[in-house]
């Protein structure tokens, strides 16, 4: 006679099952894409491992080098799943990460729980990255995020170290809150691996000197990690805040910083310093984003790269394979696996582009007379 055993197992729950067939589409999906672009191929069979939705909503902030202008629509949860939901949701499944940019502040959207409880509802294995200048970082929403079970990374955009240049840089006096809100965030989230925190530096003449005191204040707080990165001039009256004439300025904080996190242990991402070439590892290749990534804006328009010009492709139009394999897209990639395109003057991907002024501008939704007019402006050096 057989023994019975001594516990009958417990089968697994449904939400777990369905978590464990997303995660083996997602790897195999991102596995394919990456040898898809790996083969220069031209057409994909895989999707993007990336998805970027520009999220547009009220912004409580007035930072001195925001691009994104006024006039967006908030984004509101029913028109996207009206819209969108049925055609995006096979390809956000299959993605590795879900950023979230635009203009504006994401959690301070009025509907900011209802999207915070759809992503957990419907991505969870997707790590969902959110930039946020944390001063709607409210308890509750901290709660849906580190309590969801659910991948988050949160970019807080802070740019300072002490209240004063905060003020500054971000034109808004809540330092004291968004500290606070901060704290909350780290405190809630001991015992998790499920959520990253990085705090965010964009590099200009008015707080590049405040680098390595922003990675003593990440280390202190507990942040994962810091980004810093150069300012991109998006008008002519903004060059003066751009360190490509101040590059001496710019060299100097970045070595400090890179000691700085040295000394306390701290994971820093930095660009390439003015008037040096690239370590080999940083030469380019090819640019990965066609292959990799697709940015989405609440209206279905499809980008390839969030700096790219003119791409007509809109969702509105076209389904999103229609779009991914089409010849707006076949022609990018074709141009980037020879060498060619925006490559040559493009921060992210080419770090030899650094000393060219082209590399500093973000010509988006510029007519070819404005842009020459505002390049001619902005080398006469302040």
């Amino acid at each position: 006679m057989k023994a019975m055993p001594s516990a009958a197992r417990s089968p697994e729950p449904a939400a777990g099952r369905r978590r464990r067939r997303l995660e083996q589409l997602q790897t195999e999906n991102v596995d394919l894409n990456r040898q898809e672009h790996e083969a220069g191929r031209i057409i994909l069979a895989s999707t993007p491992q990336t998805v970027r939705l520009q999220i547009h909503a009220p912004c409580n902030a007035g930072c001195v080098f925001c691009s994104q202008g006024d006039g967006f629509e908030s984004f509101r949860l029913d028109d996207w799943l009206a819209r969108f939901d049925s055609s995006m949701t096979p390809v956000l499944q299959r993605a590795a990460t879900l950023t979230f940019s635009g203009s504006g502040e994401v959690l301070g959207l009025s509907e900011a729980p209802a999207l915070l409880g759809y992503l957990n509802g419907r991505f969870p294995h997707v790590e969902k990255r959110i930039a946020t200048n944390a001063s709607y970082l409210t308890h509750e929403k901290c709660d849906l995020i580190v309590n969801s079970a659910s991948r988050y990374t949160l970019q807080l955009s802070l740019h300072a170290p002490d209240q004063s240049t905060h003020e500054l840089m971000m034109r808004y006096w809540s330092f004291e809150r968004v500290m606070k809100n901060i704290k909350q965030l780290m405190e809630m989230r001991q015992g998790t691996d499920q959520v990253r925190v990085h705090f965010k530096f964009v590099m200009t003449t008015l707080n590049a000197d405040k680098l390595p005191d922003f990675v003593r204040l990440a280390k202190e707080l507990g942040a994962d990690r810091v980004l810093a990165t150069y300012f991109f001039i998006c008008e002519a009256a903004q060059k003066y805040l751009s360190l490509y004439f101040k590059q001496d300025l710019a060299n100097r904080a970045i070595d400090e910083a890179r000691s700085v996190a040295q000394e306390v242990g701290m994971e820093i991402s930095l660009p390439q310093k003015f008037g040096e070439g690239p370590a080999p590892a940083r030469t380019p290749a090819r640019c990965n984003e066609p292959w990799h990534q697709v940015v989405v804006d609440p209206e279905g328009r499809i980008l390839p790269c969030d700096l790219i010009g003119s791409f007509k492709e809109s969702l509105a139009d076209k389904s999103f394979a229609e779009i991914w394999n089409g010849p707006a897209y076949r022609a990018i990639r074709r141009s980037l696996r020879a060498g060619g395109g925006c490559l040559g003057t493009c921060q992210r991907h080419n770090a030899t582009s650094i000393n060219d002024w082209e590399a500093h501008v973000d010509h988006r939704h510029k007519c070819d007379g404005q842009i020459v007019q505002e390049h001619h402006r902005a080398l006469r050096r302040p």
